[in-house]
């Protein structure tokens, strides 16, 4: 048989370079869109006042319209919300509990999360609200 020629022998090799260019653009992408989908938090429609309120460092529990409750952003089941807001006052040295309730929330359910906070050991309870100041510039802008 004749011998193969240079020209004519099978390259086996397989170009990864394409490959390379598409992780890398997937990794820009992911990289600049990572920090805009990390904090979307929980979308509540906070209750407005004229003075509005600071948000110090506290334990944050948030009761969103459809009555999904979040300690901190977490989601917690309602059964165990005690338990896990006793862990979350025991590591914190000011016992603050903070609500933050969609204003189409019962009343109702908003004591009924106070009462849970205070059996869990918080010594203060707040409501947070929006700054009605706030709350018209963001209807400005829509």
């Amino acid at each position: 048989m004749a011998e193969l020629l240079e020209e004519d022998k099978v390259i086996s090799e397989i170009n990864i370079t394409p490959l390379t260019d598409v992780f890398l653009v997937l990794l820009i992408v992911f990289m600049i869109a990572t920090p805009f989908l990390m904090y979307q938090g929980i979308k509540v429609s906070l209750p407005s006042t004229i003075m509005g309120t600071p948000n110090p460092e506290a334990i944050v529990v948030t009761i969103d319209k459809e009555k999904n409750v979040s300690i901190n952003d977490n989601l917690v089941k309602e059964a165990l919300l005690l338990e896990y807001l006793r862990k979350s006052l025991m590591e914190k040295e000011d016992k603050l509990v903070i609500i933050r309730g969609d204003k189409t929330i019962s009343l109702g359910d908003a004591v009924a999360i106070m009462d849970i906070a205070k059996r869990a050991g918080a010594e203060r309870i707040a409501i947070a609200t929006e700054k009605e100041i706030e709350k018209d510039r963001k209807r400005k802008v829509r």
